[in-house]
């Protein structure tokens, strides 16, 4: 197999242990949006993924379009601007395999569920976005995970085919756009919030270590 020349990377539960922030901000959208309930951090894990809108769905069980859907999911967008990174931080190794591949002078961009407003400030506070050459959120234009449409755009951005791209993810979104992207190899982040697809399970470079990302290049 030939070696990769770029990485795409997911960013909640891939980049960056986002949990606690988006727990956070969504029961402070629930309180400001009139609702008596909170979520615990396994409540609100499996809502991650999907992008705000659908958490927001899922949390109140309405359709993505209900008024009280919408009226959730922009107050949450609203407050994530706010308060982007009280809590989270990159996961282990993530800084570390950032650096190596800067220094190998490989591309790297991210894709992402988060609204984009959010993750403009989420990148700049963990320090990530001079990694970058480009992310890209939904409200950018372009279909939601599994749909290819971020991975190919920014696959153009850097200048690099897709075929020789690794596609980096926590979620089935994430596999099922890698592979519909064509891209080289598609990994998958064991720290992540949820667990690899069973079907997929064999097709996928898990990784337990972060770093493991690197023995891509070396093979």
């Amino acid at each position: 197999m030939s070696i990769p020349k770029a990485f795409i990377f997911d960013l909640d539960g891939t980049l960056v242990d986002a949990l606690p922030d988006i727990q956070a901000n969504a029961n402070r959208a629930l309180k400001q949006c009139g609702y008596d309930f909170q979520m615990t951090l396994a409540e609100t894990q499996p809502h991650v993924g999907g992008g705000a809108q659908k958490l927001a769905s899922n949390v109140l069980d309405k359709p993505m379009d209900d008024p009280a859907t919408m009226k959730l999911y922009h107050a949450f967008a609203d407050i994530y601007e706010k308060h982007p990174a009280d809590f989270g931080k990159p996961f282990p190794g993530v800084m570390d395999l950032l650096n190596a591949l800067r220094e190998r002078g490989i591309p790297m961009s991210v894709v992402t569920a988060k609204p984009a407003k959010a993750r403009v400030k989420v990148l700049d506070a963990m320090g990530l976005t001079p990694y970058l050459t480009l992310a890209l959120s939904p409200e950018d234009g372009f279909a939601k995970k599994p749909a290819p449409d971020m991975l190919i755009e920014c696959c153009r951005a850097m200048d690099i085919d897709p075929a020789d791209t690794v596609m980096v993810g926590d979620t089935r979104f994430d596999v099922e756009a890698g592979f519909a992207a064509h891209c080289h190899s598609v990994a998958f982040a064991e720290h992540g919030y949820q667990d690899v697809p069973e079907e997929y399970a064999d097709r996928v470079v898990s990784l337990t270590d972060f770093r493991d990302l690197l023995k891509l290049l070396d093979e």
